[in-house]
């Protein structure tokens, strides 16, 4: 796996565990539920959505804004 990997795996676990808003983890179920149903992982699914956001534009949304806000503060 590679550092990028990692750290993508990393980011989204953490907006998951800090996720708050109802809308937003029913989206995040959803997409576990047809990774599985797929038989993809959950990343790989979040991957194929933060690049084809149709239906998904409220957690694409949140997850960049995660993203910069993560990105601008020293870890």
């Amino acid at each position: 796996m590679t550092q990028w990997e990692q750290e993508f795996i990393k980011l989204v676990d953490n907006f998951v565990a800090e996720t708050k808003d109802p809308r937003i983890l029913e989206e995040i179920a959803q997409l576990d539920r047809e990774s599985q149903l797929l038989g993809i992982s959950f990343y790989d699914m979040y991957s194929v959505v933060m690049q084809d956001v149709k239906g998904h534009q409220n957690l694409v949304a949140e997850f960049k804004t995660y993203m910069s806000l993560k990105k601008a503060k020293p870890v």
